[in-house]
This record gives structure tokens, C-alpha cells and sequence, in this order.
């Protein structure tokens, strides 16, 4: 089925913009935060640290008993300062970054205020142009007998591609 183009764009365009109201930003934000999915290399980071700290708190206690069965205190004394340089390190790795490779809520929400005339600028926008936007949010349009249409967007959440065939 073809549908003309002019029907359709003020529509999804108005669609879109409601994203962006003041009624629908909260979760709209939320929903590109979700998204994101979780950080693995984050996850990975803070699972290595916590597994750091656990090797240096098994490595103390094996000091303590050595030190209890009578091992010269001086020789202990200097792989205890060797292990809690690499707890303090470890300690370090826990520590939240904000080295800016992931956005916050806050900083979505700031990103999303911005889209709030995006109705205007889609309005204004030649054809190619709102292609390509509707292409970036992964835009999909199913239009019903009865005239009414079911939009969603999932911008880089989601890819268009399959492996192993259509599935």
C-alpha cells in the first residue's frame, strides 16, 4: 500500500514532539536511558576491582597468620605495605568516573530540552533531511485499514540487522 508522505509527516512530526513536552520529557528521558543498556566495560572495570580487593584482604589475613606463627615482622611488614598500595588502588577502580563516556539522566534531559522546537525544524525540512532523521531513530510506521497508524522510534538501541537470516 503507498500512502502519500504529506499525509503522514505532520503527524509523526506531532508525535515526536509530544515526546518532548513537558507532560512526556520525564519519560521519554527515562526510555533513552534504559536504552543505553548497562556500561559492560564499567562493569567489568568495578568487577576486576572488587575481586582486587578480595585477593588483598585473603593476602592480609595469610600475613597475619604468618606473622602469628612467627615470621620476621620487618619481611611481613614489607608485603603488607605491597598489598595495601594495590588495595588503595583497588579502592581507587571503585570510585565512580565521570569521564563523561556515558550520559547521565541529567545530561539526557538537557540534550532532550533541546529537541523541544523539533516540530518546527522537521516542518521546514526537506524530505531527504527528515529521511535521515527518521532513519537515526530507527522510525517505524504501520498504517491500518481504519486510517489510524502505530509509530515507534528506538534510536541505537536497536539495529535493523538479523543473523542467520530473517528472524
Amino acid at each position: 500500500m503507498y500512502v502519500r508522505e504529506d499525509a503522514l509527516t505532520p503527524a509523526i512530526d506531532n508525535w515526536l514532539a509530544e515526546l518532548f513536552d513537558d507532560g512526556h520529557i520525564d519519560d521519554t528521558c527515562a526510555a533513552l536511558e534504559a536504552a543505553a543498556g548497562p556500561d559492560i566495560a564499567e562493569q567489568n572495570r568495578i568487577a576486576a576491582a572488587r575481586k582486587k580487593l578480595k585477593e588483598c584482604d585473603d593476602k592480609l589475613a595469610k600475613y597475619r597468620h604468618a606473622l602469628e606463627a612467627g615470621t620476621d615482622p620487618a619481611i611481613v611488614g614489607e608485603w603488607i605495605e605491597e598489598v595495601k598500595l594495590a588495595r588503595k588502588a583497588a579502592e581507587v577502580a571503585l570510585r565512580p568516573r565521570g569521564d563523561g563516556s556515558r550520559l547521565s539522566a541529567d545530561e539526557i534531559k538537557k540534550l532532550v530540552t533541546q529537541l523541544k522546537g523539533i516540530v518546527e525544524i522537521l516542518k521546514h525540512a526537506d524530505s531527504e533531511d527528515r529521511r535521515a532523521v527518521y532513519r537515526e531513530l530507527n522510525l517505524a510506521v504501520v498504517y491500518h485499514d481504519d486510517g489510524c497508524m502505530h509509530v515507534t522510534a528506538e534510536p541505537d538501541a536497536c539495529t535493523n540487522e538479523c543473523v542467520g537470516g530473517g528472524i
